[in-house]
């Protein structure tokens, strides 16, 4: 009469098999088995890794400067985060997106091509009620076509969006990109062939624990026709080199520019608690300086010159007597 094994002595057979295939593997083929890593050639890696660094910083530039800005408009905390950077044909991002969608095509100027940002609808209609005054729901669900009124509204948030990203792009080089039109179907914006590959960096931006993306869409043409040239080559494999005499004078000449805090102090004293809750009008309090004593002039609250305080003309003035000088310690 046959056994019949149980499902414990099935396992062990089974795995008593498949170890020897394994060995008789190794074996045939001299040595262990070697690591096999698949390659899609429908999918190819275009984008090296520093060509990655240098958009994940741009990016997370952007996600942190356009944050604060929706955060002050909307008078909320608007969280936005880089979530991912992803190498697609741009016929499958096209149909990544579900009508009625949100998409502004963006034209830029040095070098000249199109871009798309691609936000949720969702996020567009909780954007306007907010501007408005209203309580605002947001959730991501929301999915309606964004009326005309909606759109003229939105023009001002996008264009801030544009304006960001010329700022970000700015290390690399002097980008200038405009809001040129509005598509609620995706089919509808064709910056280029569906074939070819583009470079899609998603934000995932999030409100009171809700969250949705907001998708850029770069072609890879343009690109690598950026990071091309010759100057931004060499940012990317040595960095910034040392300024020019151009560069300092730029830099020192906006310095000039800058306003500086000034104070200067006519005396101090230090009373106690008691006599300080009895302070009434008219009363005096005995400062530690004497009349026309030098003062101390502080600058951005650090002691700068010394200075007698008076007047010119119908105004307080301090002329400058003495410049403190800082004391250096030399370590042995």
């Amino acid at each position: 009469m046959a056994k019949i094994l149980s499902q414990d002595e099935i396992d062990a057979l089974l795995s008593t098999v498949s170890e020897e295939s394994s060995e008789l593997e190794s074996i045939e083929g001299g040595g262990p088995a070697k690591r096999i890593v698949l390659y899609d050639f429908k999918h190819p890696n275009l984008i090296s890794k520093e060509q990655m660094r240098m958009l994940e910083n741009i990016h997370e530039n952007f996600a942190r400067n356009f944050g604060v800005f929706l955060s002050a408009q909307l008078r909320m905390i608007v969280e936005i985060e880089l979530l991912a950077i992803d190498q697609l044909l741009y016929s499958e991002f096209v149909m990544s997106i579900a009508p009625p969608g949100c998409l502004y095509v963006l034209t830029m100027e040095n070098p000249e091509g199109q871009t798309i940002l691609e936000l949720a609808p969702g996020l567009v209609i909780f954007i306007v009620e907010k501007l408005f005054g209203g309580k605002g729901i947001f959730t991501a669900a929301t999915s309606r076509p964004i009326s005309a009124i909606e759109q003229r509204i939105m023009r001002k948030v996008i264009d801030r969006a544009a304006s960001e990203v010329a700022n970000v792009w700015s290390p690399v080089t002097q980008l200038r990109a405009t809001i040129t039109r509005f598509e609620s179907n995706p089919e509808f914006v064709q910056i280029i062939p569906s074939a070819e590959p583009v470079v899609v960096i998603s934000l995932q931006v999030k409100i009171h624990d809700n969250k949705t993306l907001m998708n850029f869409c770069y072609p890879y043409r343009w690109l690598a026709e950026m990071v091309g040239h010759p100057e931004i080559q060499e940012k990317l494999q040595f960095g910034v080199g040392e300024a020019t005499k151009e560069e300092r004078a730029i830099v020192g000449k906006q310095i000039k520019k800058m306003a500086s805090e000034v104070r200067a102090t006519v005396g101090e004293t230090s009373i106690s608690i008691q006599d300080f809750i009895s302070l009434q009008v008219g009363d005096l309090l005995l400062l530690d300086s004497k009349p026309n004593e030098e003062n101390t002039i502080f600058v951005r609250e650090k002691p700068t010159f010394k200075g007698l305080i008076g007047r010119q003309e119908k105004y307080r003035a301090v002329l400058i007597t003495d410049v403190i000088q800082e004391e250096h310690t030399n370590e042995v």
